[in-house]
């Protein structure tokens, strides 16, 4: 703010400088002259902030700008990816438990994710149920060598 107020004060006092020297030039041709020449001066004072501006900084903070963007923006995927991947873990974990029961099986299932939700393993509690087993590799995709069960 302090900046736009010295910049008025700035093209304000050209102004009034320009206005007298005008005033204090004869008629004719040297009042022409000192018109043109104040005016380009008033302009001058009017465009200063623009011969101050610094367009590589303002084009590298805008890049630092975008980057920052796309680094939370990366985050924010991650994140979603992450409770994307959990939800499916959860609900697979439920979806064994359950089909463990109808088979007639006590099981607590742990089941694991890569970031896509893709089921990479399954850890079981309870007494070890071949038909689950070749279930969960049937229908989930997880090799028994994947599966780990702790009886007890």
């Amino acid at each position: 703010m302090e900046t736009i107020r010295q910049w008025l004060l700035g093209v304000a006092a050209c102004a009034m400088l320009v206005s007298a020297a005008e005033a204090l030039c004869p008629e004719g041709a040297a009042r022409q002259a000192a018109r043109l020449t104040g005016g380009l001066l008033v302009l001058c004072a009017l465009l200063r902030p623009l011969a101050a501006w610094d367009a590589d900084g303002v084009l590298r903070g805008a890049a630092d700008y975008r980057a920052a963007v796309t680094q939370a923006e990366d985050a924010l995927a991650r994140t979603a990816h992450g409770a994307f991947a959990d939800g499916i873990a959860r609900e697979l974990d439920a979806y064994i438990e359950d089909k463990a029961e109808t088979m007639g099986a006590a099981v607590r299932a742990e089941v694991r994710t890569d970031s896509r939700g893709v089921p990479e393993g399954v850890t079981l509690r309870g007494a070890y149920c071949e038909a689950l087993s070749d279930w969960i590799e049937t229908e989930l995709g997880v090799a028994k060598e994947k599966q780990e069960w702790i009886e007890g």
